[in-house]
Formats: C-alpha cells, sequence, structure tokens
C-alpha cells in the first residue's frame, strides 16, 4: 500500500524516519537554473578554447592541435545540447536532471579520452590529473539528487578514466604502464568519494526544506507574497496534487492584549468552520485549516488566476458603472450569505476583491479573507480605537468600527461602498497618509460627492446608493447586502454588463485566453497591511 503513495504523503501520515521526501519545487527549478548555468558555462569555455586552437596562439603540434580541436568541439556540442534542453518548458525538472547526468558522464568519457591522448602526443606521458574530478564534485555541489544517484553517476564518470587509459591503450595511441592505471583509478576513487559526500549534503538540506515545507496534508511549493498577517504559499494537497493557496498566520497577528492563544485558537477554529461552510461561489473556498508544528495557523484555499481589484485599477484606471455594478453585485453575493450565518468580514476593501478567470467565466469576484481580520491594540496616535477593537484597513473602516463599537453586516456595506467608490473614482473617499487621519475623516467628516472625483460620468442614482453606504449610521445604509444588490441593479440605465462584455474587454486587454496576473487567494505583496493600510 506505501507503494501507492507519494513519499510526502507517507511522511504526513506518520510514516517512518526513512521515509524520503522529495525536494520542494522551487528547489528544482534553482537546480534547473544551475544546469542552465554550467552548461553555458561549460559551452563558452570550450568555444574559448576552440577559438584560440582554430587561431593556432597556444602553438600546440598538429596532431596535438587535431585531438584539441575535436575534443573542444564535441564539448560545445554536449553543452550546448544540454543548454537547449533546459530551455525547453516542456520538460520537466526531472527530466532535465536526468539529462544533465548524461552529459556529464559523456563529457567525462570525452575529457578521459582526448586529454591523456594529447598530453601523450605533447610529451609522451601520462597526467594524472584531469578536469573528471572537479566536474563530478561541482555536479554534486550545483544538483541536489539522492546519494545513491550521485553515487552512480560518479561511479560511471571515475570509471571513464582508467577505462580512457584501457582503451587508447588497446588502440595502441599511447604507451602506459600499471603505476598510470593505479594513478588515474585513485584519482578518480578520491573524486568519486568526495561528490558522493557533497551529493549527500546538498541532498540532506534539499530533504530539510521539504520537511519544513509540510504544512499538514499540503506541500509548500513558492512563496506568493507577504501579507501584514503573514505568508501566502502556493501549495498542493499531498494526496490529490490540487492546487492551494495556503496562508500562514502567526497567533499573534490574531491576538488582542488581553487574549491568550487558546481563545485565539478556539475563535480562529470557529471562524474556520464557518467560512468552509460558505456555498457562495463568490466566496472563497476553504479546503482545510489547522495549526502547523511551529504553532502557525494555516488555511488553504482554493487557487485563484487573475487580480485583486486595487491592482486593476492601479492598472486599467477607473472602471465604467455597468462594470462596477456588475462586481459589487457579486460581492453582495457572497456578503448575504455570510451576513445569514451572523459572520462579517470586517475588512472589505479591493484587495479583497479578486478579479479572475473562473472555468469559462471572466470578471469573476471573488471575496477573500472571510473572518480573519487581526485585532490591534491602541494606535498611540490617534485615540480612536481602543484595546482588542478588531479593525480592517483605516481607508475603508466604517465609523462604528474606528470607535471600537461591535460590527454587524451594515458595517461591511460601507466598505462595500468605498470599494465602489474606488472603482468608480479610481480613489478611495477620503486620501491620507496617516492612518490615524484616515480614521478620523471616516468617522467625522462626509465624504465627497463621487460625481466629483469619477473621471467618467455616474449615473445619478448609482451615486446615490454608493454614497448611502457611506453614511455615518449604520440605520441610513442600505437594510442588508440583498437590498444593495438590488438598488445596484436598479441604478444603471441600459442593458447590464455581461458576459460577452467581459471576454471582450479581456480578449482585447489581457490576450484571447486571458494573461495570467497573479496567481494565489491574494496578491499580498501588492496589498497594503491591514494597521498600515491607507
Amino acid at each position: 500500500m506505501n507503494r501507492l503513495l507519494p513519499a510526502r504523503l507517507q511522511a504526513a501520515l506518520g510514516g517512518d524516519g526513512s521515509t524520503r521526501l522529495e525536494l520542494p519545487v522551487d528547489v528544482l527549478r534553482e537546480s534547473r537554473r544551475r544546469v542552465r548555468f554550467a552548461a553555458t558555462l561549460g559551452a563558452l569555455s570550450y568555444a574559448l578554447f576552440l577559438a584560440v586552437q582554430l587561431t593556432r596562439l597556444d602553438g600546440a603540434a598538429p596532431a596535438e592541435l587535431v585531438l584539441d580541436r575535436t575534443h573542444n568541439l564535441l564539448g560545445v556540442l554536449l553543452c550546448s545540447l544540454l543548454l537547449a534542453l533546459t530551455a525547453i518548458p516542456a520538460l520537466s525538472e526531472g527530466t532535465v536532471l536526468a539529462a544533465a547526468l548524461i552529459v556529464e558522464v559523456l563529457l567525462c568519457a570525452l575529457i578521459s579520452t582526448f586529454v591523456p591522448w594529447a598530453g601523450f602526443v605533447r610529451t609522451g606521458h601520462i597526467g594524472s590529473l584531469t578536469w573528471v574530478v572537479p566536474v563530478m564534485i561541482l555536479f554534486a555541489l550545483l544538483v541536489p539528487l539522492p546519494t545513491r544517484i550521485t553515487f552512480v553517476a560518479s561511479t560511471l564518470c571515475a570509471l571513464t578514466m582508467p577505462l580512457g587509459l584501457i582503451v587508447l591503450s588497446a588502440l595502441g595511441r599511447i604507451s602506459i604502464v600499471f603505476a598510470d592505471y593505479l594513478n588515474a583509478s585513485l584519482t578518480a576513487a578520491i573524486g568519486m568519494a568526495i561528490a558522493t559526500l557533497a551529493a549527500r549534503t546538498v541532498y540532506g538540506a534539499g530533504r530539510q526544506i521539504a520537511a519544513a515545507r509540510k504544512i499538514g496534508s499540503y506541500e509548500l511549493l513558492e512563496p506568493i507574497g507577504q501579507g501584514g498577517m503573514g505568508q501566502v504559499w502556493k501549495a498542493r494537497h499531498l494526496m490529490l496534487a490540487r492546487p492551494a493557496a495556503l496562508k500562514l498566520i502567526l497567533p499573534d497577528h490574531l491576538r488582542g492584549p488581553t487574549e491568550e492563544q487558546a481563545s485565539v485558537l478556539e475563535r480562529f477554529t470557529r471562524e474556520a468552520r464557518v467560512t468552509a461552510g460558505l456555498r457562495s461561489p463568490h466566496t472563497i473556498e476553504l479546503f482545510d485549516f489547522g495549526v502547523s508544528a511551529d504553532g502557525s495557523l494555516y488555511y488553504a484555499m482554493e487557487l485563484l488566476d487573475g487580480m485583486n481589484a486595487e491592482h486593476f485599477v492601479y492598472r486599467f484606471g477607473a472602471i465604467e458603472p455597468r462594470r462596477a455594478v456588475h462586481w459589487l453585485r457579486q460581492a453582495c453575493h457572497s456578503l448575504g450569505e455570510a451576513h445569514a450565518r451572523g459572520l462579517v468580514h470586517r475588512d472589505i476593501k479591493p484587495a479583497n476583491l479578486f478579479l479572475c478567470r473562473y472555468g469559462r467565466d471572466v470578471d469573476f469576484v471573488k471575496v477573500l479573507d472571510f473572518g480573519l481580520t487581526r485585532p490591534v491594540v491602541e494606535a498611540p496616535e490617534s485615540g480612536l480605537t481602543r484595546p482588542g477593537a478588531r479593525l480592517g484597513t483605516p481607508g475603508y473602516m466604517a465609523p462604528e468600527q474606528v470607535f471600537g463599537l461591535p460590527g454587524e453586516g451594515r458595517t461591511d456595506l460601507y466598505a462595500l461602498g468605498c470599494v465602489g467608490y474606488w472603482l468608480l473614482a479610481g480613489g478611495k473617499p477620503f486620501e491620507s497618509e496617516s492612518a490615524a487621519e484616515l480614521m478620523r475623516l471616516h468617522a467625522t467628516t462626509p465624504p465627497p460627492p463621487l460625481s466629483a472625483r469619477a473621471p467618467h460620468p455616474v449615473p445619478a442614482r448609482l451615486e446615490a446608493v454608493i454614497m448611502s453606504c457611506l453614511s455615518k449610521a449604520p440605520e441610513q445604509r442600505p437594510r442588508d447586502a440583498d437590498d444593495l444588490s438590488a438598488q445596484l441593479a436598479e441604478s444603471v440605465d441600459g442593458e447590464p454588463w455581461t458576459e460577452s462584455d467581459a471576454h471582450d474587454w479581456w480578449a482585447r486587454n489581457l490576450g484571447e485566453a486571458g494573461e495570467a496576473v497573479g496567481s494565489g487567494a491574494q496578491e499580498p505583496g501588492r496589498n497594503r497591511a491591514s494597521t498600515s493600510s491607507q
């Protein structure tokens, strides 16, 4: 049965210590880059030697010159072939590494044949040192392969040294004594031993990285970015090979000043279970959650292909009203279900609305990060918050959040109104470099009219809906997400934004199939952290 399970899954299920973890994908990719570098260096070096010999600057005898030219020309071809293979995306890292092993052995055979032959022609003697030993050792250091594989490859490379002498002697090309065989064999054995030990060290380090990157039933493949709450990684399930975005969160990022870690874990588990039960297609799907071995909290979500609304507006500018309504209504669908289940997002902002390709659909909105915003301590510069208050992002906070009052569904609608303002105006209702000043403005100052800031005409009814969301008093905002969605549907005259419109836009701006402009549950590197965001 164990042979049917991936090595990492056996480890995850508590296999014995002999279980061998595969290397992380990014380590293998780095190995591919190293092979490319080594092949490039080898090709250039051989080409340089060949150029010198073609100009006859080395003063070699004609017979020696023919051997050296042949050797260097074949070396250039072998290294160039390996370099070409590393540049083929369709070839897996494993295939490239296998090709590199074959080229390594062939190069060693080439060196073990032509170098002693040319040396004998030049001096009448056989040298005991060649480039075979450095090639073996450097390859073991550059490429993390299992020790047994490196041992086999290094053994084949080492055997080329005495075997090359045997073949040349049998063909009558050189004249050697037993001491030459002995020196070549001892040199090869020492090089093989060093290469094997180097491979054991390098591969062992890679396995330690692989073990460190196993979180629950998931393998961390590569970092997507760093957010205010922790790291986000591209990951895959060990058994299902299903891609996922896995977010790691330190407990301190979810804990208030008086909150113990046990209560943080309890709240995290409760909220994650509620989030996992959400079924709106416009809510990010939560696959799994738990606590890693080092005490970090994690949850695994579906991996998305697209960009968040913040990045979208930065890149393409404010969007037309019909499209903004289309996006906002999808967000309302997600929030409506969450609010019905008693879950308030508390951190709705453009960076948490992800525009993606979803199956055959484009312009498909996914709402990210339900119920996982962190509590923060009192901001010393403002006096507007209190310890333990759950806050979102200052540029999108409802007045009740600023004062640390309990949030409810209309708190999210205020933030969604700010998002609508951002989409239509290309800017936030209030702008300031100070988080405290932003919170003060949201708490006390009426926002400027949307029509005064938007670069394109905004229908009066749509502006009224957005501005009603930005009312200071919650009771003056739309009743709930469904009510807001209905108002948005009636706020724009003419045909609504359609799938055909969306596909046409994506084809014009992002390519026929849609350019992969971002991956993951979010793009933390593009977003601003919770308490420092503006």
